[in-house]
């Protein structure tokens, strides 16, 4: 059949089996994924396919070695958003072609949560504190933040008239554009999920594929004048399927979205977020070609997801788009998220090759109590973390894997996926420059490291920096370098620059 399609009787059988062994596999908090995700087993009919239909090839697909043109959307705009992917493919770019580090939030559900105006005020604080970007559901559901699953918003207003999905709402797009208009304001690139893992099949429910192709184009042309989105798809998203390199009915609803999109003209970035515990958008056999960029995803020591994906070939940007979330718990059979816990992840990341990464924040979903959410002590050290990394020419940074800069001291690297909590490994991650004239180092705990100082270039200095409070203490660099104490938030995790 076209696309490798098992018939709709093994369709049936496999997310059948597919309930089952999640059933099998463990807890009643397990079960619940059989209810939360249902919509993901759909079935959807019909078939845009692109060999008999030109119009919907796929005009932003990236060749190996190359790199995509720059979004036309961010041409003309005066803040710097994501419109492309480095030559290398190890960063992601802004439309003057330069490198763009992601420090994002997570606002999920702020389209049909926040009114406009509480809205603009969230952008304008996040921007503040020094984010860049932020992941955004285009529509809501309940496990995305919303206040229901038929995707409304929390005063009743509806992105479809009576659920179809080709008949919009003007009300509830107005608003959400709107909405996006203002992160634009902002300076706020947004990673904007037309359909997700929590949409489809609930407020999302299209007829066949062909509606999911018209509403890729549809939401594209609504999008067009906005200069800050970049397409995303999935969201804890596992495919249903017993032929994952064929793909489900729901993979190719939401490829029929990007071919609309991309039928449009529109070449920004796409990603797609897989599901949890831990991985990597370039896991899933159907997406691994149709991805610019790969969204790792893990509640454990991030990076080891970070390194996974920076080994791949092809070579694509890595983001570290979800870890734990500040406040709730991301797996349960951890402790509670600590401070500590969110440093790591994004210290771990960024030294290991990442072209940026995701803070999980308390009002992901909005409570009543947000306002008091938004001005943490995390979200300032996370930031810390992100300034320093900015400060240094972190796009020609590569990981320190062949311990090439960091000879001893390193303490026990996680080499298999197995659960643990974030805290109970304390491996040192490095990056340097191919020429030895920076580099950076995360210590998450007290000791003693080495260094090879033949790796780095004559005039190198060596500074200690506070990831609580930036405060910086230069020292001799010496091949043999102790992390200076606690620092100013009571722990013993330090950032060691080499400049």
């Amino acid at each position: 059949m076209s696309h490798g399609r098992i018939s709709s009787v093994l369709r049936f059988l496999s997310i059948v089996a597919t309930v089952v062994g999640v059933a099998l596999f463990g807890t009643g908090a397990r079960l619940l994924w059989v209810h939360d995700h249902s919509g993901q087993g759909m079935l959807i009919h019909g078939s845009a396919d692109p060999a008999v239909d030109p119009a919907l090839d796929r005009t932003g697909d990236l060749p190996v070695g190359g790199a995509p043109p720059l979004s036309t959307r961010a041409a003309g705009a005066k803040a710097s958003f994501v419109a492309g992917v480095s030559a290398d493919r190890r960063y992601l770019v802004d439309q003057h072609g330069k490198p763009f580090l992601v420090r994002a939030d997570a606002p999920w559900s702020i389209l049909v949560d926040l009114s406009p105006a509480d809205a603009d005020g969230y952008f304008a604080l996040r921007a503040q504190q020094g984010f860049n970007s932020a992941i955004v559901s285009l529509i809501g559901a309940l496990k995305n933040g919303g206040p229901s699953d038929d995707g409304g918003t929390y005063d009743g207003v509806q992105p479809f008239v009576h659920g179809d999905v080709t008949s919009w709402n003007t009300a509830y797009w107005d608003r959400a554009h709107a909405e996006l208009r203002s992160a634009a304001a902002h300076g706020i690139t947004v990673f904007l999920y037309p359909i997700d893992g929590w949409t489809i099949g609930h407020a999302f429910t299209p007829r066949d594929v062909d509606q999911c192709v018209d509403y890729g184009r549809r939401v594209a042309r609504w999008a067009a004048d906005l200069p800050n989105i970049v397409w995303m798809t999935g969201g804890d998203y596992f495919s249903i399927t017993n032929e994952p390199a064929d793909g489900s009915d729901v993979d190719h609803c939401m490829d029929g979205m990007l071919r609309g999109i991309r039928s449009t003209g529109d070449v920004s970035p796409f990603s797609i977020q897989l599901g949890y515990e831990k991985s990597i958008s370039t896991d899933n056999p159907f997406w691994r070609s149709r991805v610019d960029w790969s969204f790792a995803y893990t509640y454990y020591p991030t990076y080891r997801a970070v390194l996974e994906s920076y080994a791949r070939t092809p070579v694509l940007p890595t983001i570290m788009g979800e870890a734990n979330y500040e406040g709730p718990d991301g797996h349960p059979d951890t402790p509670p998220t600590t401070d500590q816990t969110l440093r790591r992840q994004a210290a771990w990341s960024l030294t290991s090759g990442a072209a940026g990464e995701v803070y999980g924040s308390k009002a992901w979903d909005f409570p009543d109590d947000w306002r008091d959410d938004v001005r943490t002590r995390a979200v300032t050290e996370v930031n810390l973390i992100r300034d320093e990394v900015a400060s240094l020419p972190w796009w020609r940074m590569v990981p320190d894997t062949a311990d090439r800069l960091v000879t001893g001291g390193r303490g026990p690297e996680v080499m298999d996926d197995k659960p643990m909590d974030v805290l109970d490994n304390d491996y040192v991650t490095a990056a340097l420059t191919p020429d030895g004239k920076a580099g950076l180092v995360y210590v998450p705990t007290a000791r003693t490291i080495t260094l090879d100082l033949g790796a780095l270039a004559p005039g190198v200095h060596a500074t200690w920096v506070d990831p609580t409070d930036g405060a910086r203490k230069p020292v001799p660099l010496s091949s043999s370098l102790t992390t200076p104490g606690r620092n100013a938030g009571g722990d013993h995790d330090w950032l060691l620059e080499l400049r």
